[in-house]
C-alpha cells in the first residue's frame, strides 16, 4: 500500500490517500482525486478521457474505472484501427467518469466511460455501473440497478456523538428518520 498521491490537476500532495501497490492508473494526468481515497488491489483506472473521485472514496478490490472505450472503433476501423490517433478514430469512446464523495465500489465491479456516481452511494460487488446514479443510491448487478438509498441506511446512526460531529454531509437535512 503506497501512503499519500501527488494528484497532478490541482498540484496538491494527499496525505490520507492509499493506493494499492498493485493498482494501475494510466493517463494520471487527467486523473483528479481528492484526499482519504483508498484504492485497493488490482483496480484498474484508466484516465484517457478523465476520472474524478472525490474525498472519502473506497475502490474495491479489482474493480475498473473507465474513461475511455474503443470497442466501436476498432470494429468500424478494422486492421487501419492504429494509423490513426485515438481522438481520429470512428466510434472512439471518451468520455469522463466521476465518484462522488463518499461513495463505496465494492470488489470486483465496472464503472463505464462517462458515468457520474453521486456522493453518498454504495455499490454493490461485482456490479457494472452503465448508466449516471443519484446521491445515494444504493445500487447493484449487471447492469447495476437503484435498490435503496444510504440516506434510510444512515438514518438510524444520525444521532450518535461521533455521527453528529463528523458526518460528511452536513448540509444534508432531508435524511429520512
Amino acid at each position: 500500500m503506497v501512503y499519500g498521491y501527488y494528484n497532478k490537476t490541482d498540484r496538491k500532495f494527499l496525505k490520507r490517500c492509499r493506493i494499492a501497490s498493485t493498482a494501475v492508473i494510466t493517463d494520471k494526468e487527467n486523473l483528479h482525486i481528492e484526499d482519504n481515497v483508498w484504492i485497493n488491489h488490482y483496480v484498474r483506472i484508466d484516465a484517457a478521457g478523465g476520472v474524478s473521485i472525490g474525498e472519502g472514496c473506497q475502490i474495491g478490490y479489482g474493480s475498473c474505472i473507465l474513461s475511455h472505450s474503443t470497442h466501436n472503433s476498432i470494429r468500424l476501423m478494422g486492421y487501419h484501427f492504429m494509423e490513426y490517433d485515438a481522438p481520429n478514430r470512428i466510434g472512439y469512446i471518451a468520455k469522463a467518469t466521476t465518484i462522488g464523495r463518499y461513495s463505496f465500489i465494492g470488489g470486483g465491479s465496472f464503472i463505464m466511460p462517462g458515468v457520474r456516481i453521486g456522493k453518498g452511494c454504495v455499490i454493490g460487488v461485482n456490479s457494472v455501473i452503465t448508466h449516471d446514479l443519484p446521491d445515494y443510491s444504493i445500487a447493484v448487478g449487471s447492469p447495476a440497478k437503484i435498490i435503496g438509498s444510504t440516506k434510510q441506511s444512515d438514518s438510524k446512526y444520525l444521532e450518535h456523538e461521533l455521527v453528529k460531529k463528523y458526518y460528511y454531509d452536513k448540509d444534508n437535512s432531508d435524511i429520512d428518520q
